[in-house]
């Protein structure tokens, strides 16, 4: 049988019993962040304490701020019918006229009876003229002045009413030229060309896209902090990198009972056209007053453990705190903690950084 040396022996026993002197400071090394490495790249920002608003993003559909069906105020059948659905006309275009031959011969004959009454009327003033010389002079009987008056004031009764039957009939020749209220897009068609139109009915569907409306549903947290003629910006699906600028509108003080939204209106100004009726748009409203916040990029966030940290650097050491994140903008959140305007954040490499680590910035700060 062979027996090792002492000095073997007492380094076998100790490592079977594990030297607590030699456990405790492993756990140490384990807790402290390493040290004699290479600083770590990063990139950081500059914190600052910046006006900010919050808002919120709503969808809805555009709509045409105006919409009309353009009716005839006359029946009649329709003798031209010069536009096509789809088609963009401007204020004042024609749209449809109806046959008029029949309100030209009216015309023409309220003209004819209108010039025998003219002149029957001033026939009766003038003899009028004579009976009063005569009447003053006791020439002839009250009667005969009776009569006369009021054979002139009859005449004169009638031309009026010659001269009100000739507006009407002018009034429905022009009522019979449709033209287009104002500039917009046809469309719908409601007649053709040999169909009769009732009065009152309708011809086009004329919508006019200088300017869109977009209804959205606001819910009711957000309504005590939106005001008729606060901005908003829109952006669409159909036009990507297109952002429009417009203002609140109507706010409908009844609320969905389902969802308990209140209905909001924004206008847009769209002035070359391009948003057409039906797109999809994204509403962005502003919500308050702008208020002072520190603000850091969302890059700079970093979840551990259910919780989440930023980093600082000072000194090329990075310094893990806790932060509470407040409201979002865009790539931006509002954030409460150990964090003050002037203080630079990472914003890349900071997944694996630990507390007290050395870092090397890659490039200037910029600000946030």
């Amino acid at each position: 049988m062979k027996y090792l040396p002492k000095s073997r022996l007492w380094i076998v026993f100790a490592l079977a019993i594990g030297i607590p002197g030699w456990q405790g400071c492993s756990e140490q090394e384990a807790a402290q962040p390493p040290t004699g490495r290479t600083p770590v790249p990063v990139k950081v920002v500059t914190v600052l304490n910046k006006q900010v608003q919050r808002s919120v993003l709503l969808v809805g559909t555009a709509e045409p701020r105006k919409r009309s069906l353009v009716a005839s105020e006359v029946a009649g059948l329709v003798r031209a019918f010069p536009v096509k659905e789809g088609r963009f006309v401007k204020k004042g275009q024609l749209l449809a006229s109806l046959r008029t031959d029949t309100l030209e011969i009216r015309l023409d004959s309220a003209v004819a009876l209108q010039r025998e009454a003219q002149a029957r009327y001033q026939q009766a003033q003038k003899d009028l003229e004579r009976v009063q010389v005569l009447f003053d002079k006791e020439l002839v009987t009250q009667k005969e002045m009776d009569d006369a008056g009021t054979q002139a004031s009859a005449l004169g009764k009638r031309l009026s009413q010659l001269e009100a039957e000739i507006r009407l009939v002018q009034d429905q020749l022009t009522q019979s030229t449709i033209r287009a209220p104002f500039a917009g897009w046809i469309t719908k068609e409601f007649t053709e060309i040999g169909q009769w139109v009732e009065e009152g009915g309708s011809v086009v569907e004329l919508v006019d896209l200088s300017y869109v409306e977009v209804q959205v549903p606001l819910p009711e947290d957000y309504v005590r902090d939106v005001r008729v003629g606060d901005p908003v910006v829109a952006v669409f699906d159909g036009l990507p990198g297109v952002e429009v600028k417009g203002k609140v509108f109507l706010i409908i003080a009844q609320a969905d009972r389902a969802s308990r939204t209140f209905p909001v209106k924004v206008e847009l100004a769209n002035p070359d056209l391009h948003i057409k009726s039906g797109m999809v748009a994204r509403i962005n409203l502003a919500l308050g007053t702008p208020y002072q916040a520190v603000v850091i990029p969302k890059d700079a966030l970093v979840l551990k453990g259910g919780k989440e940290f930023a980093f600082i650097v000072a000194n090329n050491t990075v310094t893990q705190v806790p932060v509470t994140p407040i409201t979002h903008f865009e790539d931006f959140i509002e954030v409460q903690g150990a964090i003050e305007e002037g203080m630079q954040v990472v914003v890349e490499g900071n997944e694996r950084l630990l507390p007290g680590q050395s870092v090397r910035i890659l490039e200037e700060p910029a600000k946030a």
